[in-house]
């Protein structure tokens, strides 16, 4: 049996000066979000960054489980 348990997004974003990237996490996102507003969101988070700080990527994350239907072959 499939579940789904959510998707996550996770904003990248590069700093001047900094090595890391800054990354801003989101949790239980709607399904099969438009890219155009995933790439939005981004570039606002990296607004509301300090300055000098710059919209990188997303990474979308859909997360299922899967397991044994207890029911199967069961007649």
């Amino acid at each position: 049996m499939l579940q789904k348990l959510g998707t996550k997004l996770q904003v990248l974003i590069e700093q001047e000066g900094e090595d890391k990237q800054k990354k801003v996490n989101f949790q239980n996102v709607i399904d099969n979000p438009p890219e155009a507003e995933v790439v939005r969101l981004g570039e606002i988070m990296a607004e509301l960054s300090k300055a000098g700080s710059s919209f990188d990527s997303v990474i979308m994350t859909v997360q299922s489980r899967i397991t044994k239907d207890l029911n199967e072959g069961a007649e």
